[in-house]
C-alpha cells in the first residue's frame, strides 16, 4: 500500500472508475446546474441600470419570466443529480464492503488469530461509510464550489477588470492556509482512526465476554480500560479540532478581506465613472457564491483528510496477502468421494523456523476412525486443519482421494470434509437456521431426522417455539451439550465424506458427554473420521489411535495392540485411570 498521503488519495478516487458514466453524466449536470445558478445576478444589472433607470416594465417583466425559468432549470438539474450521485455513492459503499468482506472471508486462520475482530468491523463499516461521504459527497461539493469560484471570478473580471483582479487576490492566501492546515492535522485524523479502531475492538471482545467480566467482578477495571481508550480517542479528535479552530477563523479572515475590497473598490469605481450600481449590486450578489463556498471547501479539506485515514485502513485490508488461495487450476474433488486420507513427509509451523509438525506421514483408509491423542500444542488440531486447508504445509503434502487437497476448489475440500470444533458456534438466528446452515434446502422430515440421530430434537421440541426459536448470540440460550448436539444435526444435514471431530466433548459436562457421544457415533457411521482428544472413552472405540509428541506421530496402531506395548498410549490410560479414581463420589 503506498505510505504518501496523495497515493492513498489517488486510489480512493480510483475506486469510482467503475462508476465513470454515471459520474461524468453527475458533472455534466452539476456544471449546467452551476451555470443557472450564477445566471440570476446577471438579471439584476439589466432590471437595475436599464429597466429601473428607462422605467420599462415590460422589460423587467421579460426579466423576471426568465428568472423564473432559470430558477425551475436549476432545481431539476440538481434534483436529477442528487439522485444519480447518491445511487451511485450507495453503490460505491455496497462494492467497497463487500470488496472487504469477501477479502476477509477468503483469510487464513493466521490472519485472523493477528486481528482484533471489531478493528476489523469498524474498518467494513465507519471506514467505507467515510469514504463514500468523500468521494461522492464531499468530491460532489468540492466541484460544485470550484465551477462557481471559477464562474464568479470570470464573471468579476468582465464586468470590471481591475476590481475582479483586486477582490480575488485574498483567495490566494486562503488557499496557502488551507494547504498548511491539511499537513498539519492529517497525522491528527490518522491517529483517531486508529484509536477508534482500538476502542471498537475492545468494547466488542468485553461485550463478548461479558459472562466472564461479570463472573471475576472486573466491571470497574474494563470500564476504566474502555474509559482510557475514549480519552485518547477524544484527546486525538480535540487536538484535530483545536487545529481546525485555530486554522480556519484566519482564512475566513483573510477571505473576507474581500468583500472589503468589493465595497470599497466598487465604490470608488462607480464615483470615477468607471462602474454601475447595477454591477455593484451584481457583485455584492456574487459575493454569496465567492465567499460562501469558503466554509465548505475547509470542511472538505477536514474531511478529506478523515477520508485519507479510514481509507488507508480500508487498503490495509484489501492488500493483505492471502496465503491459502485456490489455484487457477483448481478442480472438484471427483465423486463418489471416499474418504481417504494421507499425509506426505508434512512439515508445518506458525513460524516457519519452529515447525509444529515434522516430516509427518500417515494414511487413513475411507472409513477408518483415528484418535488422536498427545499433549497440548503438540500439533493434534494443526493436522486437522491442514486437511481443510486453514493451513498449507511448508512442506509434505496432504491429500484427498489421492489428490493434493491445494488441487482442488476450496468449496469441493471443505464440503467434503467438515470440522466440528470443542464448542460449536452458533448464529443468532433460529435452531432451524443453524441447524440448516449447510444445507439451506432441508426438508422438515430431514431436519427432524437428523436432531433425532443428533439426540437432540426431545430438547428441540421442548423449546418455546420449537425449530423457530432464537438461540441467542453464539447459542447463548442452549447449554453446551445442546449446542453440541445441534452442531452434529448440521454435520449430520452437510453429510461430509471426512469428518475432523476436535475436542468434540471438551465443553460439555458429564451427563450431556454421554448424549453427545452417543450422538457422534450417528455421524461417524461409514466416514473418515479424525478425532483429536484427551477423553480416552473416545479413543477407545477409535479403530486406531495416534499419539503425537514433539511434533512427531511415536504411536500408531488400534487401542489393543497401543495398550500392549506398554507405551505412550498406555501411559495415558493408566493417567487417565488414576484421575477417575482420584475424584471425589458424588454427594447423594
Amino acid at each position: 500500500m503506498p505510505d504518501s498521503s496523495p497515493g492513498v488519495t489517488r486510489r480512493l478516487y480510483g475506486l469510482l472508475t467503475p462508476y465513470r458514466r454515471v459520474v461524468g453524466l453527475g458533472l455534466l449536470l452539476l456544471v449546467g446546474s452551476v451555470v443557472a445558478e450564477l445566471y440570476p445576478p446577471l438579471v439584476w444589472i439589466r432590471v437595475v441600470d436599464h429597466g429601473i433607470a428607462q422605467r420599462d416594465w415590460p422589460f423587467i417583466a421579460r426579466q423576471l419570466a426568465l428568472l423564473v425559468l432559470v430558477f425551475g432549470v436549476q432545481q431539476l438539474l440538481s434534483a436529477w443529480r442528487g439522485v444519480l450521485l447518491e445511487r451511485a455513492g450507495q453503490q460505491l459503499t455496497l462494492d467497497l464492503r463487500l470488496a472487504v468482506y469477501r477479502k476477509l472471508q477468503g483469510q487464513s486462520a493466521e490472519y485472523f488469530e493477528s486481528q482484533r475482530t471489531g478493528d476489523l468491523i469498524a474498518r467494513v463499516t465507519g471506514d467505507v461509510d467515510t469514504i463514500q461521504d468523500v468521494l461522492v459527497r464531499g468530491t460532489d461539493s468540492v466541484l460544485a464550489n470550484a465551477l462557481r469560484l471559477v464562474g464568479v471570478v470570470g464573471i468579476f473580471i468582465a464586468l470590471s477588470p481591475l476590481l475582479g483582479v483586486l477582490t480575488t487576490l485574498p483567495m490566494l492566501g486562503v488557499g496557502l492556509l488551507l494547504w498548511r492546515y491539511t499537513g498539519t492535522v492529517r497525522p491528527a485524523y490518522r491517529a483517531a482512526r486508529t484509536r477508534l479502531g482500538d476502542l471498537t475492538a475492545l468494547i466488542t471482545d468485553r461485550l463478548s465476554g461479558m459472562r466472564v467480566v461479570q463472573t471475576h467482578a472486573r466491571e470497574h477495571a474494563e470500564t476504566a480500560r474502555v474509559e482510557g481508550l475514549a480519552r485518547e480517542l477524544y484527546g486525538v479528535q480535540v487536538q484535530a479540532v483545536t487545529l481546525r479552530n485555530r486554522s480556519f477563523p484566519l482564512a475566513r479572515f483573510v477571505g473576507n478581506l474581500g468583500n472589503v475590497i468589493m465595497l470599497g473598490g466598487g465604490a470608488w469605481l462607480i464615483m470615477a465613472g468607471q462602474f454601475t450600481v447595477g454591477g455593484l449590486l451584481a457583485y455584492r450578489g456574487y459575493g454569496r457564491y465567492f465567499y460562501g463556498p469558503l466554509d465548505d471547501l475547509v470542511g472538505i479539506a477536514d474531511l478529506l483528510q478523515r477520508a485519507e485515514a479510514s481509507g488507508r485502513r480500508v487498503f490495509e485490508v484489501l492488500d493483505a496477502p492471502v496465503t491459502i488461495q485456490e489455484r487457477p487450476d483448481a478442480r472438484v474433488l471427483p465423486q463418489p468421494v471416499r474418504g481417504e486420507l494421507e499425509f506426505v513427509g508434512v512439515t508445518f509451523g506458525y513460524d516457519a523456523a519452529r515447525p509444529v509438525l515434522d516430516n509427518v506421514s500417515f494414511c487413513v483408509p475411507a472409513g477408518q476412525r483415528v484418535a488422536i491423542l498427545g499433549e497440548s500444542g503438540a500439533g493434534k488440531s494443526t493436522l486437522l486443519g491442514l486437511v481443510t486447508r486453514l493451513h498449507d504445509p511448508q512442506t509434505g503434502a496432504v491429500r484427498l482421494d489421492g489428490v493434493d487437497v491445494r488441487d482442488l476448489t476450496l468449496s469441493s475440500l471443505r464440503t467434503n470434509a467438515v470440522t466440528m470444533p470443542q464448542d460449536t458456534f452458533l448464529f443468532h438466528d433460529t435452531v432451524r437456521a443453524n441447524v440448516t446452515y449447510a444445507c439451506p434446502d432441508a426438508g422438515l422430515q430431514q431436519i427432524r431426522a437428523a436432531l433425532r440421530a443428533a439426540h437432540a430434537l426431545d430438547f428441540v421440541e421442548a423449546l418455546p417455539e420449537g425449530l423457530d426459536t432464537m438461540v441467542g448470540e453464539r447459542g447463548v440460550k442452549l447449554s453446551g451439550g445442546q449446542r453440541q448436539r445441534l452442531g452434529i444435526a448440521r454435520i449430520l444435514l452437510a453429510d461430509p465424506a471426512v469428518l475432523l471431530l476436535d475436542e468434540p466433548t471438551s465443553a460439555v459436562d458429564a451427563e450431556s458427554e454421554l448424549q453427545v457421544t452417543q450422538a457422534l457415533q450417528a455421524i461417524m457411521q461409514g466416514r473418515t473420521t479424525l478425532i483429536v482428544t484427551h477423553r480416552l472413552s473416545l479413543a477407545r472405540g477409535a479403530d486406531r489411535v495416534l499419539v503425537v509428541a514433539d511434533g512427531q506421530i511415536v504411536e500408531d496402531g488400534s487401542p489393543e495392540l497401543l495398550r500392549s506395548r506398554n507405551g505412550a498410549f498406555a501411559a495415558l490410560e493408566r493417567a487417565a485411570q488414576h484421575l477417575e479414581a482420584a475424584q471425589p463420589s458424588p454427594v447423594t
